[in-house]
């Protein structure tokens, strides 16, 4: 008989929590998952003419340690193809099979053709109809492996795992996943981004960190919340927005009563130039955390101004 309790925990219109709590017998005290190797996947190349899939795919391989480029049709693809080096040539191409202009099997048809005599990327192509309407001419073309839509990290991590650990005799190709640590308990951030796949990232990681995510699409939703007596600990502030820029917000925040004219702002943006950033702190931001978010920076800048749990 196994020894150990089951504990409930119950709060009505809340909710429920069940503990379990189990004494295990060690079987091999030796580990048997592999040490994480540097990565054998290091670029990447989407092509998708939905907008929305491209920046989902981005963060994904971002997330994952994996430089990735994006484009939207096939023609662009094999511009970018045909004008890179061979020392930075892509590791892995990801291509939607129906697109306007070019589908996916014409393009990979074209860049089989591009890349003759040079080193070959692992093609995979992505399908919300039933992968055997064209597997045949996948085989032909050398389209390696398919991957139903919507894309599942988990999924598509496995997948290349899989993929690119069998070439040195490991399992991973792919970083850990990074750890997301509890920075508080109470403490809320308002986040000011109009486009709704980053909003949904980021929301996802300050819910783990433990802040609760007050939401903003522009810069004159997160003065009407400021208005409506909200108290972020920090307001982290999208920089191109409709409507209302985040620079043009907070130049009014920083006109406000105290105490919330002193709220931390820190700039999101996908500009790495410095004058992008003086721009920033010129009009009055604290910080920035730079597009695609990465988690070690979204949590050091966090903890320069939240007072961690």
């Amino acid at each position: 008989m196994m020894d150990g309790s089951l504990e409930v925990q119950s709060e009505l219109g809340k909710g429920s929590k069940f503990i379990l709590a189990l004494s295990l017998e060690i079987v091999d005290e030796m580990s048997t998952v592999p040490a994480t190797q540097r990565p054998v996947l290091k670029r990447a190349l989407v092509v998708d003419d939905n907008v929305t899939n491209c920046h989902l795919l981005e963060n994904i391989f971002h997330y994952m340690g994996v430089d990735c480029t994006a484009c939207t049709s096939g023609p662009a693809a094999l511009e970018i193809l045909a004008a890179i080096r061979e020392e930075d040539a892509f590791d892995l191409i990801v291509t939607d099979h129906q697109m306007p202009v070019m589908d996916g099997v014409t393009l990979v048809g074209k860049i089989k053709e591009l890349l003759r005599g040079r080193r070959q990327p692992f093609i995979l192509m992505l399908s919300s109809l039933d992968k055997e309407m064209c597997v045949e001419d996948a085989e032909k073309l050398g389209i390696d492996m398919f991957l139903s839509k919507p894309v599942k990290l988990q999924e598509l991590n496995a997948m290349l795992q899989a993929v690119f650990g069998s070439a040195d005799g490991g399992r991973t190709s792919i970083q850990a996943k990074p750890e997301i640590h509890k920075l508080t308990e109470n403490a809320s951030i308002l986040v000011a981004e109009d486009e709704p796949v980053n909003m949904l990232l980021i929301s996802e990681v300050l819910g783990k960190m433990g802040f609760r995510v007050i939401k903003a699409s522009n810069g004159k939703q997160v003065l009407d919340l400021l208005a409506a007596d909200h108290h972020p600990a920090v307001i982290l502030m999208d920089v191109n927005m409709p409507e209302m820029d985040g620079l043009e917000a907070t130049q009014i925040i920083r006109t406000l009563p105290h105490p919330q004219r002193n709220i931390p702002i820190v700039a999101l943006t996908a500009g790495a130039m410095s004058e992008d950033r003086e721009r920033c702190l010129g009009a009055g931001m604290n910080s920035f955390i730079s597009k695609p978010f990465r988690l070690e920076e979204i949590e050091g800048v966090l903890r320069k101004y939240v007072k961690v749990a």
